[in-house]
């Protein structure tokens, strides 16, 4: 499913279980469907996009195949 924004321009929908299936337990920072950085640490993370100039990535945290799935509270 494609997503367009008021600007006209096309948001594709990011397929994030292929894009980190490579990084599990990582934290990882994000442009679009690219990981740009990947690392053990949130700080680690933050810190290279630092040193490399990055400010518009998103950081998330890859789960672990041996983690539970915490879908929801309650």
């Amino acid at each position: 499913m494609t997503h367009e924004t008021e600007q006209g321009h096309r948001l594709d929908p990011i397929r994030m279980g292929a894009l980190l299936k490579d990084v599990p337990g990582k934290w990882v920072a994000l442009r679009g469907d690219e990981i740009v950085e990947a690392r053990d640490t949130f700080d680690q993370v933050v810190i290279a996009l630092h040193e490399r100039g990055i400010k518009d990535a998103t950081i998330i945290r890859a789960p672990a195949e041996t983690e539970s799935e915490l879908v929801g509270l309650g």
